[in-house]
């Protein structure tokens, strides 16, 4: 009789938040300011993340994905209620305050920030990360940016489906509710279509113009044998599982550091 392996790669490994970040308009500015953006924009953040009571998670930075012109952040799923509210409120008054202050010669910087959860292995390589990174470069999630510079506010949040129902249909937000959320359909080419919400800091989803998801959203089909499964209301929410083992690894083009450390 053939033994069972204890271990096996289709194991689902333990869930955890995504936190992908972005400058909007980072590889149109000189290249001799980009690095002061960077910089600008880590301490803000830092100072965000402190203030929404992820200070800790911000130090560890257990896995960080450099992406030049922002980053990735994993983080135990239980703090995800946190990427949500009150963390792009408390990121866009540093954001506004920056700009108030700023000279003349130095850029604005107006951010796209994306929200999602999945199983992650040790490694970090999987569907989570990338759709993270999908969801932020999204037409709706772009689209949302270019409404919140109209509107004078300086962050666009989009958060995927699974978010959405985790935290803000369960009420785990402090201060938003589905209200504060725009049903759209994120899409990138024909590699990424999925059901997903945007939120804009002291705006309300009327003002978004245009952004709204037709019905009903038909997800891209990923391969010629998987296909994403058509959203079912009827189906229980969202559970998570406990956050699995933290192994940081380089991650191809994306430079990744271990325990907080960055060049």
């Amino acid at each position: 009789m053939e033994e069972l392996q204890t271990e096996d790669p289709r194991d689902v490994p333990g869930y955890e938040a995504v936190l992908a970040l972005d400058i909007r308009g980072y590889s149109k500015a000189a290249s001799h300011l980009m690095s002061q953006m960077r910089t600008n924009l880590d301490a803000m953040v830092e100072v965000a993340m402190a203030d929404s009571g992820l200070a800790e998670e911000w130090q560890q930075r257990k896995y960080w994905g450099d992406r030049g012109d922002g980053f990735l952040l994993a983080m135990p799923v239980q703090r995800l209620w946190r990427l949500v509210d009150p963390l792009p409120e408390k990121l866009e008054t540093a954001l506004a305050d920056y700009d108030a202050h700023r000279q003349a010669a130095d850029p604005e910087i107006r951010v796209r920030m994306s929200v999602h959860v999945g199983p992650l292995p040790s490694d970090y390589h999987g569907d989570p990360m990338n759709d993270a990174c999908r969801l932020l470069d999204s037409d709706a999630a772009k689209a949302a940016m270019e409404q919140a510079k109209k509107l004078d506010t300086f962050l666009a949040l989009i958060i995927s489906d699974a978010v959405f129902h985790a935290v803000v249909r369960a009420k785990r937000t402090l201060r938003l509710t589905a209200d504060d959320f725009l049903r759209v359909r994120a899409e990138v080419d024909d590699k990424f279509a999925e059901l997903a919400w945007v939120h804009v800091p002291r705006r309300r989803p009327k003002d978004l113009v245009g952004l709204e998801a037709p019905a009903p959203v038909e997800p891209v089909v990923r391969s010629s044998v998987e296909a994403v499964a058509p959203i079912d209301r009827s189906a229980p929410k969202y559970h998570f599982g406990q956050a699995g083992s933290v192994i940081p690894e380089s991650t191809g083009t994306v430079n990744v550091y271990q325990d907080g450390q960055r060049p």
